[in-house]
């Protein structure tokens, strides 16, 4: 019992020991945190009232400034104080009077007051030049080439015919001559050059630049398959009409009676108006004489659609079946931007360049017709 009550005594003297450490350690904390809070607040207190001191300077510095400004009328008085003797001159020269002009304060204006160029909205689009309405390669097939030279065979003649048996005769016997006819693919191409500064100069020139190349690579390939195709015509063109009209109407006729369509008539925008025109001179309304005008303009004689074209040469009519002739093409048209061209890489210039690698081939030229219709 009395280990027991030993171990009791030693236990209990312990625990007061850690209870009066704990009580001394908290007493400390409460100390720290004091005056922890009492130097947050004396910097606090000095920052104040170093900024209450900075304001009543820039107070005082404002009232004084405000204080040493002159009005009109003080500044008058002070020009003539300083200036005495040339108010007392012309005092005396005018008679006793005196006039004193001041510069009025006016309404701003662009024209008066700004020096330099007003802010400007520059427009998304640029007015560049039309394109041709239409062009030749979309009334017609497009085949494709491995190589830059197609061959057709043509039907070039025959011998013989074939006809009715008479019993025990031989039957008739036919032979036919092939030609082969070599179509010669060429690029159709064109490049222009501009500098570095101004594509950053002006960011729409790429694809402005495109739009002009795309145009003038039309125009350039509606001129070389019209001269191409007009010139290897050799459909009938004999006629006994005088009136536009009727003379296509005869040429059509001529296309037909040798087995061939006449998918299109291409005339220029000129002959055009002559058409519609003399539809109305000469009586022919919609659905008469074959003939017929719709509202938009579009005009179709003897079952064949006529089309303008601006690439036609005026006064003249293009008649073809489509059936013979086609584009051949090696390589599709295309747009390239470099910087390795010639000396661009050391002068800071861009090339861009078009080009398609193809051409027009009419596999029989009695299948076009070519003709004057004699206006001009």
């Amino acid at each position: 019992m009395e280990e027991i009550k030993n171990l009791a005594n030693d236990i209990n003297t312990k625990f007061d020991a850690n209870a009066n450490a704990l009580l001394s350690v908290k007493s400390e904390l409460s100390t720290m945190v004091e005056k922890s809070i009492d130097s947050v607040k004396a910097e606090i207190k000095a920052v104040k009232d170093e900024m209450d001191k900075q304001a009543e300077e820039v107070s005082r510095k404002s009232a004084a400034k405000i204080a040493s400004t002159k009005s009109i009328g003080e500044q008058i008085a002070e020009q003539l104080d300083s200036n005495m003797a040339i108010a007392e001159k012309e005092l005396k020269s005018s008679g006793g009077s005196f006039t004193m002009n001041l510069k009025a304060v006016g309404n701003m204006l662009l024209s008066s007051n700004l020096t330099g160029d007003s802010v400007a909205t520059y427009n998304q689009q640029q007015a560049i030049l039309p394109s041709q309405k239409l062009n030749f390669r979309d009334l017609i097939p497009t085949v494709q080439s491995a190589t830059g030279t197609f061959v057709t065979y043509k039907e070039s003649g025959s011998e013989g015919a074939i006809a009715s048996q008479t019993e025990g005769a031989s039957k008739g016997q036919i032979d036919y001559d092939l030609t082969e006819v070599k179509t010669v693919n060429a690029y159709i191409a064109g490049f222009a050059t501009f500098s570095k500064q101004m594509m950053r100069s002006l960011p729409f020139i790429e694809q402005t630049l495109t739009r002009m190349l795309i145009r003038d690579f039309f125009k350039a390939e509606n001129a070389s398959f019209f001269g191409t195709v007009s010139g290897a015509a050799t459909g009938s063109t004999t006629v006994s009409a005088t009136d536009d009209v009727e003379e296509i109407i005869q040429l059509i006729g001529n296309q037909k009676s040798a087995n061939f369509n006449a998918s299109y008539a291409l005339v220029s925008p000129t002959q055009m108006a002559r058409l519609i025109i003399s539809t109305y001179n000469k009586g022919y309304y919609a659905g008469a004489g074959a003939v017929i005008l719709n509202g938009a303009g579009g005009l179709t004689i003897f079952g064949t659609p006529v089309f303008e074209a601006s690439w036609v040469t005026d006064d003249k009519v293009l008649i073809f079946d489509r059936d013979y002739l086609e584009r051949v093409e090696v390589e599709g048209l295309n747009v390239t931007f470099s910087y390795e061209n010639g000396t661009n890489f050391v002068q800071n210039l861009v090339t861009a360049r078009i080009e398609c690698y193809e051409a027009i081939n009419l596999m029989l030229p009695t299948a076009a017709i070519y003709a004057d219709l004699g206006n001009v």
